[in-house]
């Protein structure tokens, strides 16, 4: 009696399941290729996450382990005695063990490709936008670079720390920063590159503006100047020590109230204050002196940052820390009431993962139904 009935046919099983990868992948690929060559730049297939195709040596593993798993049963059923076989093993199917390796195969493959997201084509959403500017007005008269809250740093250097620290906590709002001293000019124009507004601040010194003095009057005018015309919710935030102010800032805070604009006021420095430099550079050249000759002592001025915040209908905000506390300030920036912009349409590339999935789910039941281990239905009403 031959063994034949409980060995499978390897040679058929190889060459079967190395055509069906050949079949498999080049439908694929040329599939794929056909879209993408269909002349529309919207027809193109992309992956959301291309990184998930290298699973693809699973499939690998999964033939190999497949094919080996035969050979070493043929061989094992061949060398033994047709009475040990018969008494040990079932007649199998070569045709039913492939259909388990082909829906298992399949279903694997298919999860993969929905793994990697394929988007294709595009889709008209609605929705709605929200839209904040943020101006930085940053003082950078010569009593900045007094050490009074530190030794090691100046009050500019702990503004532009909080700045940094700031813009760290921005979620796509448009930020521009403005310098002034005796005057003002426009550093960086509005903007959503982060990156680009912390080096900008790094680069910040007291000698950009040779003029000296704090004339807050045109530092708001200046950050007035930079708001797009758009319909949006627009900030100001101030960063001052309210030191050696030139004039009354009323008329242009009048405005800045009347206009909704949502001013916020960070002063920095201590009460005791300190000796101005010079040169920020070289602390040997000595400190600032006034006409007759005595050493010019620099303070923070609450009561004036405080006064300007009030008569903007704004907020002040007092740090003598070298590391400033931003909640308060980054809390009064989120509260600030967006501007929505309802009604927007606008197209987004549509992901079709879910037919690759659906696909694979498929496969799967279908390999759990041909399963004996499992349900194995299908084996059954195949073999009635």
């Amino acid at each position: 009696m031959s063994n034949k009935k409980y060995t499978y046919r390897y040679p058929w099983l190889f060459g079967a399941v190395i055509l069906w990868e050949i079949i498999f992948w080049a439908v694929y690929i040329f599939a794929i290729g056909s879209i993408g060559n269909s002349g529309k730049s919207t027809d193109s297939v992309m992956y959301k996450f291309p990184s998930a195709f290298n699973l693809s040596f699973v499939v690998a593993i999964i033939i190999g382990v497949y094919l080996f798993s035969i050979w070493r049963y043929n061989k094992s059923a061949s060398q033994s005695s047709i009475r040990v076989v018969q008494s040990l093993l079932r007649p199998v199917s070569t045709m039913s063990s492939f259909l388990k390796y082909f829906f298992f195969r399949n279903a694997f493959v298919f999860l993969i490709i929905a793994l990697a997201q394929p988007i294709y084509g595009k889709k008209k959403v609605s929705g709605t936008s929200e839209s904040l500017e943020l101006v930085v007005a940053l003082d950078v008269s010569n009593s900045m670079n007094t050490k009074d809250i530190s030794k090691d740093i100046s009050r500019l250097d702990i503004s532009k720390r909080a700045l940094i620290q700031l813009i760290n906590n921005l979620h796509g709002e448009k930020i521009g920063i403005s310098l002034f001293a005796n005057n003002a000019f426009v550093q960086l124009p509005l903007t959503r590159d982060y990156a680009a507004a912390k080096l900008f601040i790094q680069d910040i010194e007291t000698n950009m503006i040779s003029s000296q003095g704090t004339n807050i009057t045109e530092a708001l005018e200046v950050s007035v100047g930079m708001f797009s015309k758009e319909k949006t919710t627009k900030g100001i935030i101030l960063v001052t020590d309210g030191e050696n102010h030139e004039d009354n800032p009323d008329e242009i805070l009048k405005e800045i109230k009347k206009s909704k604009i949502q001013l916020s006021v960070l002063g920095i420095g201590t009460k005791k204050g300190g000796l101005i430099p010079k040169n920020p550079h070289r602390p040997e050249l000595g400190y600032k002196t006034n006409a007759i000759g005595k050493t010019i002592v620099s303070k923070l001025n609450p009561k004036f940052i405080q006064s300007i915040a009030s008569k903007g209908g704004g907020n002040a905000n007092i740090s003598s820390s070298e590391f400033p506390n931003l909640s308060g300030l980054l809390t009064q920036i989120n509260r600030m009431k967006r501007t929505k912009i309802d009604n927007l349409e606008f197209d987004i590339k549509e992901e079709r993962f879910q037919i690759p999935l659906l696909i694979s789910i498929v496969f799967w039941f279908a390999y759990l139904l041909w399963s004996k281990q499992y349900i194995g239905i299908l084996d059954k009403m195949v073999k009635k």
